[in-house]
């Protein structure tokens, strides 16, 4: 049985996001990951508000919303191997403290990586 894609809604224009994005798509060998900008019409189907949310990963899963932590859980747990066993020790841990994290990665990521867009990853492997 086929596992349900994983729609990936990242901020389009930051460089952090975009190069976390190719370093996935490159580690996503059974292609489960669907990448597409928080903004776009991916994004509007799948039923988030307009203008996106650009302040948090967005992971569909199915019918499920994740976000921060659980977010980048989902898309480790879907890399498999190593990555699957990692994302199950980082589930050990309280989401209130695995958020915490998260929010203090996502408000410097612009200072982590700079505010420009980058081209890590082609506009072509981005769904509209």
């Amino acid at each position: 049985m086929q596992e349900v894609p994983l729609i990936v809604l990242i901020d389009g224009t930051c460089a952090m996001c975009n190069g976390t994005t190719a370093w996935l798509a490159r580690r996503d060998r059974s292609g489960r990951m669907i990448f597409a900008t928080n903004q776009g019409e991916v994004a509007r189907i799948a039923g988030e508000p307009p203008g996106g949310d650009p302040d948090t990963l967005v992971v569909w899963d199915g019918s499920r919303r994740l976000v921060r932590s659980e977010a980048v859980l989902a898309l480790l747990r879907a890399l498999g191997g190593g990555w699957r066993i990692f994302a199950r020790l980082a589930a050990a841990f309280p989401v209130a403290l695995r958020d915490f994290f998260y929010d203090f990665v996502a408000r410097r990521r612009h200072r982590f990586a700079g505010p420009d867009a980058c081209t890590r990853l082609s506009l072509s492997a981005l769904a509209e």
